[in-house]
């Protein structure tokens, strides 16, 4: 493993002196400051605005929009910010958190997929607070497994497993296929993100009106081990109150080609995904290069 840098060090600093504060501060304004500091991104620093404006403009109806390009992508900076505060207090929720700040809506499909034995890979993207939904799962006794992307900073890296693994959320970094079988088997749920760019080892299908290179991992653990894929999103409804929403599940069709039923269950949690940007739009974190890579002519 690569040592760290000097701009890893002072990284990694100025991470962990933002999560002591935040774990110190009350819940409220905490997510006061995160709010702050992504709206500060967008005004002053700029980072990926211009990146964030283009896949508005290029991505999203007038009728989704209820408000000018500019003005989403500085909400979705701000509830960016709130979402990172809140993943930096993860270690204080507990139950009487949960039945303060969340309502939860088809939770009956995970204890479904739990009765049938055969786990779940439970789907969602970079929206809302992600991090709290995965953690409220957990505290609500759900047997949920993360499967987390590798950082370039491998001190951030650590730092935000710690965080993990203080609200009781066991992690896979990097994935393999054996581990996350493994858990499958064990009746569990592996939980991953399948919003960004896959490359060349990903599947085209339309998202927000143009194909896009899609991970398709979650349609691999399903056709391969029977479990069915449930997509899942928290929705903030205020500043510190939030709505976790289980869709129902996709699953395998047994009758088709393993090739086509890849593509059609990515298609429909890549769909799943869609619907609640396009009515939240405000919510999901606009700033990465989601088609960034074009399929072959």
């Amino acid at each position: 493993m690569k040592s760290p840098t000097l701009e890893d060090r002072l990284e990694y600093i100025g991470v962990i002196a933002f999560v002591r504060a935040m774990l110190i501060l009350p819940h409220r304004m905490a997510v006061l400051i995160g709010g702050m500091l992504g709206r500060l991104a967008f005004d002053l620093l700029r980072k990926r605005r211009r990146v964030t404006l283009a896949n508005l403009e290029a991505h999203l109806d007038q009728a989704d929009r209820g408000s000018s390009y500019p003005g989403i992508g500085r909400k979705s900076y701000v509830n960016f910010g709130r979402a990172i505060a809140e993943f930096a207090r993860i270690p204080c929720v507990d139950m009487g958190f949960i039945n303060k700040h969340i309502r939860f809506e088809g939770l009956c499909h995970l204890d479904r997929a739990l009765d049938e034995g055969k786990g779940g890979v439970l789907v969602t993207g970079h929206f809302g607070s992600w991090e709290l939904m995965g953690c409220a799962l957990v505290k609500l006794g759900y047997p949920l497994v993360f499967v987390v992307g590798v950082q370039r900073n491998r001190l951030v890296q650590d730092l935000m497993n710690r965080l993990r693994g203080r609200c009781g959320i066991p992690v896979i970094e990097p994935a393999s296929l054996l581990e996350t079988t493994r858990v499958l088997r064990g009746n569990r749920f592996i939980a991953m993100l399948s919003d960004q760019d896959a490359g060349r080892q990903g599947v085209f299908v339309d998202f927000l009106g143009e194909q896009a290179s899609t991970h398709a991992g979650a349609a691999r653990l399903a056709i391969l081990t029977g479990a069915p894929v449930i997509t899942g999103f928290i929705v903030r409804t205020d500043l510190t109150r939030h709505l976790v929403a289980i869709e129902e599940p996709i699953r395998v069709d047994r009758s088709v080609d393993r090739g086509e039923a890849m593509l059609s269950i990515t298609r429909a949690y890549t769909g799943s995904i869609e619907d609640y940007v396009r009515r939240h739009p405000d919510q999901w974190l606009w700033a990465h290069r989601r088609w960034k890579t074009r399929p072959a002519e």
